[in-house]
């Protein structure tokens, strides 16, 4: 358990530099193994395994129960408490691989696709061995032990990674990514119980079931509704258009779920077991709020708008022409990202000061908004659901901030002063490569030098723009400079 452990909890900075560094080397796996497994199999291929995959991520909600964040909030964590979390996420997860492997054939039948089903029964695997890894995993998260998280992402990254490309090179269709899913997740249970074995669960036990049962409610019926919504997508399209379609939105957002998973994740595994700290010491997590805000979007933005301005060589280069139809689903995604990146922390926030009641209620409010609009816009087509996404964040942004200010000592004001460097400095780098696109527009024979071009342009005009507005991510950089210059002339010295 976390009391036995012999390393002390990390600073936030440190935490962010192994937590980004965990995100870096898992983009710079996935990259080439999603390049790689797109060209060995058909969007109607993607397509089956997104769609199941989709749907064990819904089950997912269910299957952890809010026990890792009850676990990282916990204000005076014990061996009792840890055990009763992790009993529980056991049995609902056990429970939970047995429906998921009952009710494939019923999923597979309602698409007309027989494949799904056992895709569906190798994922169901996961279940039984998650609870394993997760909750290992939440215990290190709460003392802020993110090089051994790092560690142990690796291994697991890494091993999926080959067993996806070995058995797709070898034709095992979908099959292969289910499969290196499972593998993976072995990988990280060897990982948790070698580099995490102090903070392993000894034992079962249900002292504190009504503690854990109460937070797990809120959050596991959030989670769920916000998953649903997420979901929701692929489902209507399965069933509106076909399974082409649904592969060419999954690589549309594929570059975006990157960009959340590998760089915006990494923030989020840090700044909620940081609220949750500065709430239990000055109930100041606000502030920090504030000053994420500000970083996240300094660095996000510009990368977004880069990715919709370059969408048709970046889909061009890493997946081929079959996917082409995807290059307006990434611009629109992107942008829509761009509105909702400002509110990524929102939801972290107030479940951290003890507002998870209220999480839950605004994720069914959102989440039933989004189905609206993503059940109008279907019958429009595959273009006009991804369009209908930008409204959807607008929307939904505008409504968690103002609850959050409600709710916080906070204002709207506060919050768009936090965003005004980023937005000048945005500004700033895309002027650029705007003109670039211009004057020598990417196309089917001219794909590299415009990409390289440009991505070279917008870094350079992002340290400019920050330069310029004196934005905090400037001073963050200076200071790092500044630290490895003292660890150079020390090693030198």
């Amino acid at each position: 358990m976390a009391k036995s452990s012999p390393a002390a909890p990390m600073s936030v900075r440190r935490s962010l530099v192994w937590s980004f560094g965990r995100r870096y080397t898992n983009l710079l796996m996935t990259l080439p193994t999603v390049m790689i497994v797109s060209r060995l199999l058909t969007p109607a291929q993607v397509g089956v395994y997104s769609l199941a995959f989709t749907f064990v991520t819904l089950v997912h909600a269910l299957r952890d129960f809010g026990v890792s964040d009850y676990l990282v909030q916990a204000r005076d964590l014990d061996d009792s408490m840890a055990r009763s979390a992790f009993t529980i996420n056991l049995s609902i997860a056990w429970l939970l691989a047995l429906l998921v492997f009952a009710g494939s054939g019923l999923v597979a039948h309602l698409y007309g696709e027989a494949g799904l089903q056992t895709v569906l029964q190798i994922l169901a695997l996961n279940f039984i061995l998650l609870p394993f890894g997760s909750t290992v995993n939440a215990l290190l998260k709460r003392t802020m032990q993110f090089g051994i998280i790092y560690r142990i992402n690796l291994a697991q990254q890494a091993t999926q990674s080959a067993v996806t490309i070995g058995l797709a090179y070898l034709g095992f269709s979908y099959y292969s990514m289910a499969w290196g899913s499972v593998f993976g997740m072995v990988a990280t249970i060897i990982g948790c119980m070698t580099w995490g074995r102090h903070y392993r669960i000894r034992g079962l036990g249900l002292h504190h079931w009504r503690d854990v049962t109460h937070f797990g409610i809120h959050r596991t019926t959030a989670d769920i509704i916000s998953q649903v919504g997420n979901a929701a997508p692929d489902f209507v399209i399965a069933r509106a258009l076909d399974f082409a379609a649904v592969g060419l939105f999954s690589r549309g957002k594929g570059l975006i779920n990157m960009f959340r998973q590998n760089i915006l994740a990494a923030i989020g595994q840090v700044t909620f077991p940081a609220y949750a700290r500065d709430n239990q010491r000055a109930q100041n997590a606000h502030l920090l709020y504030l000053k994420s805000t500000t970083y996240v979007t300094g660095f996000s933005w510009p990368f977004l708008l880069f990715a919709a301005l370059m969408a048709f060589p970046i889909m061009r280069i890493m997946f081929g022409d079959q996917w082409d139809g995807a290059v307006p689903i990434l611009q629109l995604l992107a942008i829509a990202a761009v509105v909702s990146v400002v509110n990524m922390d929102t939801p972290q926030l107030l479940v951290a000061i003890g507002r998870a009641g209220l999480v839950t209620r605004m994720t069914l409010i959102t989440q039933l908004f989004r189905l609206m609009v993503l059940i109008i816009t279907a019958f429009y087509g595959l273009t006009a659901i991804a369009a209908g996404q930008i409204l959807v964040s607008a929307v939904n942004s505008s409504a968690w901030i103002l609850v959050l200010c409600r709710h916080t000592s906070m204002t709207v004001g506060d919050c768009a002063r936090a965003v005004v460097p980023s937005l000048i400095s945005t500004a700033i780098t895309m002027v650029m490569p705007c003109v670039l696109v211009v004057m020598a527009p990417p196309s089917a024979d001219n794909l590299f030098l415009p990409l390289l071009l440009g991505g070279i342009a917008t870094g350079l005009s992002w340290l400019m723009g920050l330069w310029l507005t004196s934005h905090p991510l400037w001073d963050e950089m200076a200071d790092w400079r500044s630290m490895a210059m003292r660890r150079i002339g020390m090693i030198r010295t």
